[in-house]
């Protein structure tokens, strides 16, 4: 086997390393390989980088694995958090709709009726609200309910006075723009329609337009005038 050349054997070791030659070529290959230190070096060379690789590529596969495992819980427990903020805002909603929420009784549901000096209810539960004009002269009124005064069903309201109609009773105490204060005595009441309702509910301010203290007064007299229009009458002095 002399005349086998350590290029020729070099050009075999690499189907040699992969177990491709036939059994005749590889007993040539490994009795070279038992006299030739350099082509002994070169076929280990040949081995380590593929086992490096292998080595690497296992490495690479369980820290590919560690993450996706690791991605895989984040998305899960944001999953669950986002579900549980879901679920939150849901019983809330429910709560406010069904058990807090304010609805508006209209006047032909209120019951609303005077007796006695006084302006009362055949309603059961309720909640009455009321805000003035700006001169003091008119009580605009409005009445609303929930499921939770509903539920009270030991404090029945029906037919107690929601406003008495004495004047001591009827006075207030008005103060203008300006800080003065004055006493006031309300000569009727009105009940307002939804829109005002919930528009007072969101912190009703009566008009501020115009330059003087004459053109002010104007408008929210025009103000105070298409409300009592949109409004039905529950009571007057007169």
């Amino acid at each position: 086997m002399a005349d086998i050349t350590c290029e020729v054997i070099k050009d075999l070791l690499p189907l040699y390393v992969d177990e491709v030659l036939s059994l005749d070529s590889r007993a040539v290959v490994e009795e070279h390989l038992e006299t030739c230190s350099d082509c002994t070096e070169y076929y280990h060379a040949l081995k380590e980088p593929k086992g490096d690789y292998e080595q690497m590529r296992n490495s690479d596969d369980k820290a590919a694995l560690k993450r996706i495992k690791g991605n895989l819980k984040k998305k899960k427990l944001v999953t669950v958090l986002i579900t549980a903020v879901c679920i939150a805002a849901l019983g809330f909603g429910l709560f406010y709709g069904l058990i807090v929420h304010e609805k508006y009784i209209s006047y032909e549901e209120s019951g609303l009726y005077v007796s006695e000096e006084a302006i009362r209810t055949d309603k059961d539960y309720y909640k009455s609200t009321g805000f003035y004009s700006p001169d003091g002269e008119t009580l605009f009124l409005f009445m609303t309910t929930t499921a939770y005064t509903q539920m009270r069903n030991d404090k029945s309201m029906a037919g107690v006075p929601i406003l008495t109609l004495d004047k001591e009773a009827r006075t207030s105490i008005i103060e203008d723009d300006n800080g003065a204060v004055t006493e006031q005595v309300y000569k009727e009441i009105y009940y307002v329609p939804e829109t005002t309702a919930k528009q007072y509910m969101h912190a009703m301010k009566w008009t501020n337009e115009g330059t003087t203290d004459e053109e002010v007064q104007k408008n929210r007299d025009k103000e105070v005038g298409a409300l009592k229009s949109a409004s039905v009458l529950v009571w007057s002095e007169s």
